[in-house]
């Protein structure tokens, strides 16, 4: 387990400078129209972010546990494994601009359907939590492949709590980037950014080849430890075959000579 919550935190940290250019914006809209940050509504935001985080984490989480445990299918947690690298590996190629964004028309879509944009404006206007956690929440929500990439992690999950937990970390890793979104903005220059993000994908992928290799490894243990009953059933089976025959020899000799011509 403290592999999978430091897998998710890493992703969180890595992608966290994605954030800074897609949910990192709508703070960044909020907050820069103020004379000051209003500190109790941005972490009231991280807060419900995160919170949307971990329950789509446990739903996840329930969802592989009825793949590869209810259904006897022992072989699903290690092929979702592989697909949580690959949505790692996929989400890498986007953050480092190698890759367009599929997701980037439907979650404006969702924020039209959602009136993320009306909540958005009140939190701008208002020195009033209620608003800021509204936007936190449906933001925890909006299509990201970031997101994804932590949630195929809660896919291996072995429990709902873990699976909240796992998406608790990621969130936890995004929390930086995103609290000081503000002043990174400010620091960041677009080729420097550029060049963050690029170094962030390629250190995702690396951590996705980790992770494949780990479910390989993983594979081959559980493939190795269900083939030993096999082999010790074929070793053994021969000669329980052989004591019913030894034991017909025994009570069943072969007739003599003279009981031969006595039944002739």
């Amino acid at each position: 387990m403290e592999i999978l919550l430091a897998s998710a935190f890493t992703i969180g940290l890595l992608g966290s400078l994605h954030c800074i250019g897609m949910c990192g914006g709508l703070v960044t809209a909020i907050t820069m129209s103020r004379e000051k940050v209003w500190w109790p509504g941005l972490i009231s935001y991280q807060l419900a972010r995160v919170g949307s985080y971990m329950v789509l984490g446990a739903i996840i989480a329930t969802i592989g546990i009825n793949l590869h445990g209810d259904n006897g299918l022992q072989s699903a947690q290690i092929w979702l494994g592989y697909f949580a690298a690959a949505i790692m590996i996929l989400f890498a190629l986007n953050l480092g601009g190698w890759m367009p964004d599929p997701l980037s028309r439907l979650t404006g879509t969702i924020m039209r359907v959602t009136g993320l944009g009306r909540w958005s404006k009140q939190a701008n206007e208002q020195d009033k939590l209620p608003p800021w956690l509204m936007v936190g929440m449906l933001n925890g929500l909006l299509p990201c492949g970031l997101v994804y990439a932590g949630l195929a992690l809660s896919l291996t999950a072995s429990s709902p709590l873990e699976g909240a937990l796992v998406m608790l970390a990621f969130g936890a890793g995004t929390i930086p980037a995103m609290l000081f979104t503000p002043y990174l903005m400010r620091a960041l220059t677009p080729q420097l950014r550029g060049t963050l993000l690029k170094v962030a994908a390629v250190a995702l992928i690396i951590l996705a080849i980790f992770t494949a290799s780990r479910n390989l490894l993983h594979g081959d243990h559980n493939h190795t430890a269900g083939n030993t009953p096999q082999s010790h059933a074929d070793h053994v089976m021969p000669q329980s075959a052989e004591h019913p025959h030894m034991h017909h020899s025994e009570q069943s000799p072969a007739a003599t000579p003279a009981e031969m011509n006595h039944h002739h």
